[in-house]
């Protein structure tokens, strides 16, 4: 009891401590995540990094790593001079800023394409008085709409890029304000940084409604399981302080190159709010038993910490073990996410083993007021000892029975089509969605985010090979299918224009066409692929692939040895990062279940009940899996699964599934000592099944309250991650790994856990 009556000894430092903790965070840690972000979350020797690299060596004016497409339109008719002159005043006071900005600045480094910064005068020829402007709609059209194209130096999905367009938007609504943009005249941002800049303007919006929901759903469950108001509060407040002091931890973590998104740290507090309530939970119900047992209040709080710590410490472990295999992965995202959600995890067991019980022996027994000391409800459920009943009577029937349930959903979740598209899931009231839609109606949609196929030499090439390979190259690109229209060396203005016009544009008007298409070195040249679909689509990804293949195809032998094709753009980014992650999940994946089950087999020191522990809380996760693709896809008719519930699934229910089986197996070894296994396995689901079923509910309420947010990522984790821990609790912990250990007898010897 050392353990526990030092914790109780200490209680008035302890909370003093955690409060001063808070406070001093609050006021010196930063307010907003700091530091430098990655340019990209893709390790540098990805594809796309390396075509990054090499574009902005030859093109630095061309060379952003997003882009942010404003499109301006008038309804029914073409625009006129004056809409014209605006857009361009528009896109000269951007230039003048960018070009003003010191290194580090929002704007430093970037490049802006408007209109008149791609025309061509006039040529004096036969048939061609005027050439088609790429950043105008086409004639077809009526000249209906116009771009201006901002190259953003860092990806999409960065906070800088996020500053950019807000910059944009703000220059935007002042310009509307003083009355600068003619009136009828349609603008909105959309493009790949557009994108990213709502999707964290969605994921800001998604942390408001998931706090909430998550804060409700504990309070709300904790009244239900205690019936008394103080044992409630007691948990949300220590945990609540836990929270403040892990975020606060993070933004200092940013200053050392540590970064985290928004829906990032959703996650961590969803999953901070779950786990240390849960951990808060089996605490305060022994509690209640050393109290109903005649305990005084301080030798009660003191003997719950020695019998629930080793329990609690194990679920901590193996959780934070779990998550921690993420640093391994070479996806940034995923790298950082693991670290910061095993902080939070181990900031809640601090905070449920040290402040919790620190409230608890402040209070005494009157925590559990309006009730008598810790008096459990006269009324006691029948429904455990039924169930338990009926597992040990028919234990092969059960497994059999269950596991044919499991495995409904579980096969279907063997091979799914995920998801890479997120940024168009945005609602439609977001500016990005209300620009593709604008644009759409004008250009094919591939416009707002084209593929750059590069061509480099380890040689400088004269200027009759280069169009003799751009000319292989553009026939080649514009024959993969997927693909609406392709500008080059050769086909300045795209496939609307001539053969004989275009050839006409380049020779006239050659010092433009190069400085667009081929570096002043002469080693390497540039094609836009434009996509006749949305950009980070399945589809899309296929017509890249095809367009890298049909590109190297087209290399003439001589060439071959000495030209290399590489691809840049959001879609081949979003190509490169669907291979990264797939190879993240598997090994992430394999260390976690390593780990895990060797923390598992440490604890129990059984293989084979170890082993099937493990699986069965493997299967838990395919089966949610499965039950998510079903809901989304079939029913709500989505076109599959956001590719990030794949990892967070997996590593989430494989650590905290198999708490809930250890906690179970603790008890067991505490039952088994007389002997009789079955009544082990009886004793065992009735005792653990109220504690550990509300533990399962807090903890797929919490998680299932990212189903409040704005992002289809986080509303189908949310689900699926409710789903998973209610077939953790209610099917595998209650039915599934119990019918086992009485068919097979394998009871463990738990190292000192009880709960």
């Amino acid at each position: 009891m050392r353990v526990g009556s030092n914790i109780v000894s200490l209680r008035w430092v302890t909370v003093a401590a955690w409060f001063a903790a808070a406070a001093a965070l609050i006021a010196f840690a930063p307010r907003e995540p700091q530091g430098e972000e990655p340019e990209s979350f893709l390790p540098d020797d990805a594809p796309v990094r390396r075509a990054q690299a090499l574009l902005r060596q030859a093109f630095p004016q061309r060379s952003g790593l997003s882009e942010a497409a404003v499109v301006f339109e008038r309804h029914g008719r073409a625009l006129d001079t004056d809409d014209l002159g605006a857009i361009e005043r528009f896109a000269d006071r951007l230039r003048a800023q960018a070009g003003a900005e010191r290194e580090g600045g929002t704007l430093a480094g970037v490049t802006v394409r408007s209109p008149a910064s791609v025309a061509v005068p006039k040529i004096p020829l036969v048939g061609l008085d005027t050439v088609p402007n790429p950043l105008v709609s086409p004639a077809s059209d009526r000249g209906q709409a116009a771009l201006v194209v901002v190259s953003v130096p860092s990806n999409f999905i960065t906070r800088r890029s996020d500053r950019v367009v807000k910059h944009v938007r703000e220059m935007l609504a002042r310009l509307r304000d003083d009355e600068q943009l003619p009136a009828g005249l349609d603008v909105a941002v959309t493009g790949p940084s557009g994108y990213g800049s709502d999707y964290a303007l969605a994921a800001n919006r998604s942390h408001e409604q998931t706090f909430r929901v998550t804060v409700v759903a504990v309070l709300v469950i904790l009244l239900l399981v205690h019936r008394a108001p103080l044992a409630a509060l007691v948990p949300l407040t220590a945990i609540s302080l836990a929270a403040v002091a892990a975020l606060k931890l993070l933004n200092i973590l940013t200053l050392f190159g540590m970064q985290f998104g928004t829906a990032e740290i959703i996650f961590v507090v969803v999953l901070l709010y779950g786990a240390g309530t849960d951990y808060s939970l089996l605490l305060i119900s022994r509690y209640r038993e050393q109290l109903d047992a005649g305990a005084p209040g301080a030798q009660a709080v003191a003997e719950a910490i020695d019998a629930t710590l080793p329990a609690i410490l194990a679920s901590a472990g193996t959780d934070a073990a779990g998550l921690l295999t993420l640093v391994f992965a070479s996806f940034g995202i995923f790298r950082t996410t693991g670290p910061a959600v095993a902080l939070a995890l181990t900031i809640a067991f601090l905070a449920s083993v040290t402040l919790v019980p620190a409230f608890l022996s402040l209070l005494g027994p009157r925590v559990f007021w309006p009730g008598r000391r810790g008096q459990r409800p006269a009324r006691v459920s029948r429904f455990w000892p039924k169930l338990a009943g009926a597992v040990t009577a028919r234990p092969g029937v059960v497994f059999v029975a269950t596991l044919a349930l499991l495995a409904v959903p579980a096969i279907r979740a063997v091979k799914l089509p995920w998801v890479y598209d997120t940024l168009a899931s945005l609602k439609s009231s977001y500016g990005a969605a209300r620009g593709a839609e604008m644009a759409r109606r004008h250009w094919p949609i591939g416009e707002i985010a084209p593929v750059v196929v590069i061509a480099h030499s380890d040689a400088t090439l004269d200027a009759p090979a280069w169009r003799e390979l751009s000319d292989r190259l553009t026939r080649a690109a514009s024959s993969a299918a997927g693909v609406t229209n392709v500008r080059s060396l050769t086909q300045p203005f795209g496939k609307g224009v001539s053969p004989a016009a275009n050839a006409a544009v380049a020779a006239f008007a050659s010092g433009k066409v190069n400085g667009e298409y081929l570096s002043a070195d002469r080693r390497t040249m540039r094609l836009q692929a434009v996509l006749d679909g949305p950009p980070l689509t399945l589809e899309s990804m296929d017509a890249v692939r095809r367009i890298a293949q049909a590109a190297r195809d087209a290399l003439p032998a001589s060439q071959a040895k000495h030209v290399t094709i590489q691809l840049a753009g959001a879609t081949a980014e979003i190509l490169d990062v669907r291979e990264v992650t797939q190879r993240d999940f598997y090994l992430v994946a394999a260390l976690s279940l390593a780990i895990i089950l060797s923390i598992v087999l440490a604890l129990l020191r059984d293989v084979i009940l170890t082993t099937f522990m493990v699986a069965s809380t493997a299967l838990s996760y395919l089966a949610a899996l499965g039950v998510a693709y079903w809901v989304f896809a079939g029913w709500l008719g989505e076109p599959g699964l956001d590719w990030k519930v794949e990892v967070f699934l997996f590593v989430v229910m494989i650590a905290v599934g198999v708490d809930y089986n250890i906690f179970l197996a603790a008890r067991l070894g505490q039952e088994a000592a007389g002997g009789d296994k079955l009544r082990a396995v009886r004793q065992a689901v009735i005792h653990t099944g109220p504690v550990i079923s509300s533990c399962g509910i807090i903890m797929a309420a919490t998680l299932g309250s990212l189903m409040a947010g704005d992002l289809k990522l986080l509303q189908q984790l949310g689900f699926a991650f409710a789903v998973g821990m209610l077939i953790d609790t209610f099917v595998v912990r209650p039915l599934l790994l119990p019918a086992f250990i009485a068919m097979t007898g394998r009871i463990g010897r738990v190292s000192g856990l009880s709960h």
